[in-house]
C-alpha cells in the first residue's frame, strides 16, 4: 500500500516536466552526467513571477492624484464635488448616502448609486434643471461638471492560494494586483496566470500575471468593486528550464503553450548555446 507521503510526492510532480538548453562545450559532458537532475522539492522551486507581489517597492498602490476615470462607478462613502459655473455659479460638496443618494438643497434626494462619473454627470444636469435655467438645451448658458473627493473603502475576499487569505479593506481604486500584494503574494502552489475576478457569483475576468511582466498590461479593467471575490487556483504546469538560456528558472505554462513560448518566457538563448540540441525530461 503507498503510504500518503509517497502519494503527496507523486501529486506534486505530476505536470511538471524539465527541458535542458546545452551549449557547446557542454555536449562533451552530455553522455557522462545529467545537469537536469537537481533537487526539485517544493521548497526549492523558484518560479519565474511569483515574487513580484513581494517587493516593497512595487506595491500597486492606485494613485490618489489621477484625474477621475469617467467609468468609475460611485458608491455608498464616495464624496461627489459639482460646479456650475456660467450664467449661474454654485458648488456642491456632498458624500453618497449609504441608500445612495445626495442630498441637493430646493430638489431634495438624487440617486446616483452605482453610475459611472460621465453617467452621473448627465442626470445631474437633467435635475440641477430643475432649479438653474440654461443648463440644458441647445445654447446653454452654465455648464456643469462632476468629480470626486474622497474615495470610498470596499472590501474584496481573497481565495484560495494566497500567502494571507482573507477580507480586505482597500481603496475603491484599487485593481486585483494590488489586492494580491495586500494579501501576501500567491502561494508555493499558487496559478500566477489563471486568477479569477468572481462578481455576483459570475466570473468578470481571468487575469494573467505573465502579461503585466512580459508586456506591461496593467489590467485597468480589473478595478475591483464591492464584495468581489479573487480566486487564485493551484498551478497547473510547472516547467523548468535550465542551460544556457538567459533566465534559467521554473515557469507556469497554459496548456497548448510550447517550447518556443518557455524559450522566449526565459529571455531566449545565451550565445554560445547549441541551440541544434534541446533535450526534454517529462515526468508523468
Amino acid at each position: 500500500e503507498i503510504s500518503a507521503e509517497v502519494k503527496n510526492r507523486q501529486r506534486r510532480t505530476v505536470n511538471r516536466e524539465e527541458v535542458l538548453v546545452e551549449g557547446e562545450m557542454d555536449m562533451l559532458k552530455a553522455e557522462m552526467s545529467n545537469p537536469i537532475e537537481q533537487n526539485t522539492s517544493e521548497a526549492a522551486l523558484l518560479v519565474y513571477g511569483r515574487n513580484i507581489f513581494n517587493s516593497r517597492n512595487l506595491t500597486f498602490a492606485p494613485s490618489q492624484n489621477l484625474p477621475t476615470p469617467v467609468n468609475y462607478r460611485l458608491g455608498p462613502g464616495d464624496e461627489v464635488s459639482i460646479d456650475i459655473w456660467g450664467t449661474n455659479q454654485a458648488t456642491y460638496r456632498e458624500y453618497i448616502s449609504p441608500e445612495g443618494n445626495i442630498n441637493i438643497s430646493n430638489i431634495g434626494p438624487i440617486y446616483i448609486n452605482g453610475m459611472t462619473i460621465a453617467d452621473a454627470e448627465k442626470y445631474l444636469k437633467k435635475e440641477l434643471s430643475k432649479i438653474y435655467s440654461g443648463i440644458v438645451g441647445e445654447n446653454p448658458t452654465s455648464e456643469i461638471k462632476l468629480t470626486l473627493g474622497q474615495v470610498r473603502t470596499i472590501q474584496v475576499n481573497i481565495m484560495g492560494e494566497v500567502a494571507i487569505p482573507g477580507t480586505y479593506n482597500l481603496s475603491s481604486f484599487s485593481n486585483i494586483f494590488h489586492a494580491l500584494y495586500r494579501a501576501g503574494g500567491i502561494g508555493k502552489l499558487g496559478s500566477l496566470r489563471n486568477i479569477s475576478l468572481m462578481r455576483g457569483g459570475k466570473k468578470i475576468t481571468t487575469v494573467d500575471v505573465y502579461d503585466f511582466i512580459l508586456k506591461g498590461n496593467t489590467m485597468d479593467a480589473t478595478r475591483l468593486q464591492e464584495g468581489d471575490v479573487i480566486l487564485i487556483p493551484p498551478y497547473e504546469m510547472l516547467v523548468d528550464i535550465q542551460g544556457n538560456v538567459k533566465r534559467p528558472m521554473y515557469y507556469e505554462m497554459k496548456s497548448g503553450e510550447t517550447v518556443q513560448n518557455l524559450i522566449e518566457y526565459a529571455g531566449n538563448f545565451t550565445g554560445d548555446a547549441y541551440t541544434k540540441n534541446v533535450r526534454m525530461t517529462r515526468q508523468n
